[in-house]
Order: C-alpha cells, then structure tokens, then sequence
C-alpha cells in the first residue's frame, strides 16, 4: 500500500511543521511544560492558524477533516512534543459535542472552540480500565427534573482551566453524556503533572445533581458518538505518537554520526548500525498503521474501536522499542533534561502506557477477528 496525501493534506502539514519549527522548539516548548492548557500564545496561535477548528462543522466556524488531514497535523505536534491539550479539546471533547450534542449546545459551545475563547475536557477514563469502550462504573440517575451522577474519573486531561467537561456514565445498558461545569456543587478534583509534560487531574462525583439540559444530545444515539470519538482519539494519539518516533530516531542518527568513541563515531559501528535501522523499520510500519487505520475508519466508522486498537497495538510497541533504543544509544546524555530527546523519551513511554494493557487489548483484537472473519482476508488487498 501506497499512501499518498492530497494537496490540502500536504499544504496543512507543511504549514503545521514550519510553524511549529519557528515557535516551538525545545526552548520554546519549555513555556508550556506541566501548565493548565500549555502556554496561552500558543493556543490563540493555533486558532488563528485554524487548527482549532479541525474536525468541527463548517456552521460553527469550523473546518470539515477526514482522520488523515487531523493525522498529519497530529503527527507535526508529536514531531515538536506538543503540550497544549489538542487532542482533549478539540478531538474528543469538541468533536462529541459536534456529533451529538443539539443544536443549542453546538452553537453554545462549538463557536468558542474554534475561536480559543474556551477549553473543554473529556472525562471518561475510570481507574483499572482496559477497554474505553465498555460500560462505565459512573453511574447516572434520574432524580427529579435532572440527574444525579456518582463516580470516578481518573486521568482527565487539561480538566482544569477547561470552562466545561463532558462526563460519561451509565444509565441501564446505555453510556450517555453530561455537560458538567467545573463549580457545580459535589465535585472532587486532584490535579498532578503528567510523565509527558502535561497536567491532568482525578474528579470525584459525589452525587452530583444536573438539570436534563445538562445531558448531551436528545433523541440521538449518544453511546454511538462516544464510541466513534473514543477511536479517532486513540488514532489520533497514535499519529502524535509517529511524529516523535521520527524525531527521536533523527535525534539519534545525528548523536550518533556526532559522537566519537575508539576513534571512529559511534553510527560506524555495526551494531549501531543495526539497531538505528530497525528503529527506522518500527517507525516506517507505525506510520503504516495509522495510515490504513485513518483511511478504514473513514469508510468503516463502526469498526472504529478495532481499527483503533489495531494502530496502537503496533503504534505502541515501536514506541516502546524507539524510546528505550534512543536512550540507550545516547547513554547517560539520553536522560539529560538539556537535550529533547530525555523529553521524547518520556513521552513515548507515557504513550505506550497511556489507555490500557496492550496483553488484553490484543485478546479482544483477536476474538473480534476471528469472530467477524477479518482474519480470512486482506484489508489492503481484498479477500
């Protein structure tokens, strides 16, 4: 298979990579590092650039993007350790409410996104998960004219400074959405730093009470939404994640060809050699991956879930090999913080430990395989 992006695509990852190279290098970067939101320039910068707006409806000022244009821009940030919360903001969050929130809460909501006026954050993850996917333990209850939600979201990316969270919970059989401002009564929030450079936090729902205006989407299929969106933000974290295996490897073809030992640079000796070249392989075939991913889930957006953990079964284990091989080959410079690579290095870590055991998230893989006969046939080459 033979990828090949179009003029737009080509043009929006140019611009991406040139900007990012001119104002978020490594100093540049330091300016966003472990700060609710990253650095404010850089998020109004990006809303004038229009990246905000990817993925969003052209009605609410945004711009229509198929996962592979959202991919090679996420692939210029993972390139330049990007901090600021894009993915929490603008793919997940934003991107729900645009699928399935009414019109009033598109048009409350969707406009300020795209213009940087506001942040907004995904809380779904809950403590010992594997599989986003499956039913919540965040419960949902009908209380009055409203709902009443108890739980635990763990993980929560940029949830403070965001102006709204979009919380996932279970009615019955159904996972639905609630909009949840940050200062509504019974709420618990523990915020840390993140291995990556970023800042996350824990909420505590207890029994919190919202009206029924409050509840994403009316008469639309939600848990649908939800599902679709949960699987273009793993691809997309995937992307991101290709963009610094490709730096890291750079990193460590130039430290190598650079540094001396016994006489000669260390890229002269075989096993260096060796070791560089398949560093490249696992990032050619994890860019392979989200290359196929992104163009199924265009066609195939019910498969999303298994298209998704296809990429980062791949995606994660590169990044695994990439990170450890880079550092290593640096030796003791490979974890000083002067240099990006000890960052990259933490950040392809926190990828690859980030949404789940990989050991199960690979048993599921197979079952559906075998289950749906995907295993019978070719997705490049047809049955």
């Amino acid at each position: 298979m033979q990828f090949q992006a179009t003029q737009d695509q080509q043009l929006i990852q140019a611009s991406a990579l040139d900007w990012l190279a001119r104002h978020h290098d490594f100093r540049a970067r330091a300016a966003s590092v472990h700060r609710d939101g990253g650095a404010p320039e850089v998020w109004a910068a990006w809303a004038e650039l229009g990246w905000l707006a990817l993925g969003l409806p052209e009605a609410h000022g945004g711009i229509e993007a198929d996962p592979l244009t959202v991919g090679v821009l996420q692939q210029a940030m993972g390139r330049h350790l990007t901090v600021a919360p894009y993915q929490a903001c603008v793919l997940q969050a934003a991107r729900l409410i645009a699928l399935a929130g009414t019109p009033a809460q598109q048009a409350q909501w969707l406009p300020a996104v795209a213009s940087g006026e506001w942040r907004l954050a995904l809380a779904h993850a809950e403590a010992g998960e594997h599989w986003p996917w499956a039913p919540r333990a965040t419960t949902a209850h009908r209380d009055g004219e409203g709902w009443r939600l108890t739980g635990h979201k763990t993980g929560v990316d940029a949830a403070v400074g965001a102006a709204l969270w979009l919380v996932s919970a279970q009615e019955g059989e159904h996972t639905g959405v609630w909009l949840l401002p940050p200062d509504t009564p019974g709420i618990a929030v523990d915020a840390y730093d993140t291995t990556d450079s970023a800042r996350a936090a824990d909420l505590r729902l207890q029994g919190v009470w919202l009206p029924d205006s409050a509840r994403l989407g009316h008469g639309v299929d939600t848990q649908a939404a939800l599902h679709q969106v949960l699987a273009e933000g793993w691809l997309a974290r995937c992307w991101w994640a290709t963009g610094a295996l490709q730096a890291a490897l750079e990193q460590t073809t130039q430290y190598t060809q650079q540094r001396r030992q016994f006489g000669q640079a260390l890229a002269d000796f075989q096993v260096v050699q060796h070791r560089l070249a398949e560093m490249a392989v696992q990032a050619t075939e994890a860019q392979a991956a989200c290359e196929l991913a992104a163009m199924r889930l265009a066609r195939e957006p019910a498969n999303g879930p298994w298209l998704a953990a296809m990429a980062r079964s791949k995606v994660a284990r590169a990044a695994r090999y990439v990170a450890e091989q880079a550092v290593q080959l640096h030796g003791a410079m490979g974890v000083c913080e002067e240099l990006p690579i000890a960052a990259t290095f933490r950040a392809l870590l926190a990828f690859a430990q980030r949404d789940g055991e990989l050991a199960e998230q690979a048993a599921r893989l197979g079952a559906w395989s075998l289950d749906s006969g995907a295993h019978a046939q070719s997705a490049t080459l047809g049955a």
